[in-house]
């Protein structure tokens, strides 16, 4: 802090505490210092435009602001000593006022900041205490050079306080408010700016200042903003509005625009050195007499986004001979580590036995037997569906026996390799199609067509909670239930037999019920039906395989014969 020291008026560094005799001394001039850090000045340090005046008044005044303010001014003289040595500060003291009178800041400042009725009360307040301060300035005696105005006078006019110097606040601008719903990148958009002032009134929207590249654009007579939007983000729109048509203010909305969902996946690698090495899609293509049979399958968002392989797998296989033939899907248990390989296992062992069997004496046996299908229908139905019943069996056998060899190999359970196992046996002939199936965990099995008609072959399995199922293990096959597990069926004009995992059906049906609804079959059929037609039917349905559904995210496999 600042002081005289001696008859020469030399400055010295004070205690870091100030005595009460400073502090009564000292106590105009720290707050005429921290006035100015306000205003008004040309380049004041803080904007005072929000703060009330009697506000500013309290912290100038406050204990603790003096005292560190004190503390200040101690370590800046005591630099200025240090640097400047032989050039003593000369303090500014009551008695040896500059030519300009510090103004108390309790004045109204005219600024481009509006202020709210509270605080313009509380300036006029701030007012009237400023006017017994002139009054209390023109009685004190102050030597200044002749003619010399103060700043708080007009010259000729000593001690008076122009009216230019006390201008009044600028009135507060009306302020509004104003809303828009979210928007989604990607996604078209159209919606009303809705504004409303302090009072509740509705206003008119008459320009928005649009960010470039928003993809937005603004209607003045509807008072919309339409377009697609392309960036995501919080978007701050600059606005004018108006209230009675001729008197413009200022504003702006925010605009919430949500990123495409896709973008927000990742697509990582699974880690080196992995067990079970898979690749990520997989697909093939037969064709037979009059028919022809695909499989695509591929690694849903999900295990994308996480690192992991894909758990889904297929077998496909036709005998020219016998023109049997067969298709699996499989998909591993997203909680098993080595689920990926168990589908593999599942799909390939069964699916060897199936085709070996069929295109052998059992396949030979079942098309003589479905010669003799018009003639006596549930007598031949029941002896195939026996056949099928012990085929199946054996098969799934076969299936879980390499599963449980693989676990043994790599020391791990049996349970690292659960999967779901979906399996059907089909011949065509002529106009009519005969199907067996056999079905453990959830996904389906349908046999769809003409339009407007289909027959789902068995029932997902199902868990307490969502997402549960049964898997493929010695407990489902020595289950006193298995029987419920085989179906078998004779059907004219049929359009085609699909066999999918979950990843398809959960986002294309979501429920047992909408795997039941024709009109989802149909839909179903309408987006895949173009694919089929193509040079490449196999490579369209696994393209189609990486459709966006909000939630579903699994791997997809589907096969089917049309």
């Amino acid at each position: 802090m600042l002081d005289a020291a001696g008859a020469d008026g030399a400055m010295t560094s004070m205690a870091r505490k100030p005595t009460p005799e400073q502090r009564q001394k000292l106590a105009p001039e720290i707050e005429n210092l921290l006035w100015g850090l306000f205003g008004p000045n040309d380049r004041p340090f803080f904007d005072r435009g929000d703060i009330a005046p009697l506000t500013l008044d309290e912290f100038v005044q406050c204990d603790e602001v003096f005292e560190e303010t004190f503390r200040f001014l101690d370590a800046l003289t005591a630099i200025w000593n240090r640097l400047c040595p032989g050039r003593p500060l000369k303090p500014c003291t009551q008695d040896r006022q500059p030519k300009e009178i510090a103004m108390p800041m309790a004045l109204p400042v005219q600024s481009e900041t509006p202020v709210s009725r509270r605080e313009a009360s509380k300036a006029g307040e701030a007012l009237a205490a400023t006017e017994a301060n002139i009054e209390e300035t023109k009685a004190m005696s102050l030597p200044h050079p002749p003619d010399t105005p103060t700043s708080g006078s007009v010259q000729g006019a000593p001690g008076q306080v122009p009216a230019a110097s006390i201008a009044p606040a600028k009135p507060r601008e009306p302020r509004a408010t104003f809303q828009l719903p979210n928007g989604k990148v990607g996604v078209d958009y159209a919606a009303r700016i809705e504004g409303r002032d302090a009072e509740g009134r509705s206003v008119r929207i008459r320009d928005v200042r649009i960010p470039d590249g928003l993809g937005l654009s603004f209607d003045p007579d509807r008072g919309e903003l339409r377009g697609t939007p392309a960036l995501d983000g919080d978007h701050r729109l600059p606005l004018s509005w108006t209230l009675d048509e001729k008197t413009r203010y200022s504003g702006d909305c925010l605009l919430i625009v949500n990123p495409d969902p896709k973008s927000l996946w990742k697509v990582i690698e699974p880690p080196d050195g992995s067990p079970y090495l898979k690749p990520h899609a997989d697909r093939r293509l037969l064709t037979g007499r009059g028919f022809s049979i695909a499989a695509a399958s591929r690694r849903g968002r999900s295990h994308e986004h996480a690192g992991t392989f894909r758990d889904d797998d297929f077998f496909i296989g036709h005998d020219a001979q016998t023109q049997w033939s067969v298709i699996l899907v499989a998909d591993g248990a997203g909680s098993a580590r080595y689920s990926r390989e168990g589908a593999w296992l599942a799909v390939a062992s069964a699916g060897a036995h199936l085709s070996e069997a069929l295109a052998g004496e059992l396949g030979a046996r079942m098309t003589a037997a479905l010669d003799g299908w018009e003639a006596d229908p549930e007598g031949v139905a029941q002896a195939m569906g026996a056949e099928f019943h012990y085929l199946f069996h054996q098969s799934g056998t076969l299936a879980v026996q390499s599963i449980e060899q693989a676990a043994r190999s790599a020391g791990a359970e049996v349970r690292d390799y659960a999967t779901t196992l979906l399996a059907a046996a089909l011949k065509r002939q002529d106009r009519e199609t005969f199907l067996a199936i056999f079905w453990v965990g959830d996904g389906a099995i349908a046999a769809y067509g003409p339009r407007g008609k289909v027959r789902l072959m068995g029932t997902p399995d199902g868990g307490e909670f969502a997402g549960q199922t049964r898997f493929l293990d010695r407990a489902a096959l020595s289950d006193q239930g298995f029987a419920k597990r085989i179906g078998i069926g004779r059907y004219p004009d049929l359009t085609a037999v699909m066999l999918m995992t979950d990843g398809v059906s959960d986002p294309r049906f979501e429920t047992d019920n909408g795997l039941n609804d024709p009109v989802k079959w149909d839909a179903l059929w309408d987006e895949i039906a173009p694919l089929l037609a193509t040079s490449e039917p196999d490579k369209c349905l696994l393209d189609w395989l990486h459709f966006f559904a909000p939630g579903h995210h699994d791997d997809r496999t589907l096969a089917l014969l049309w």
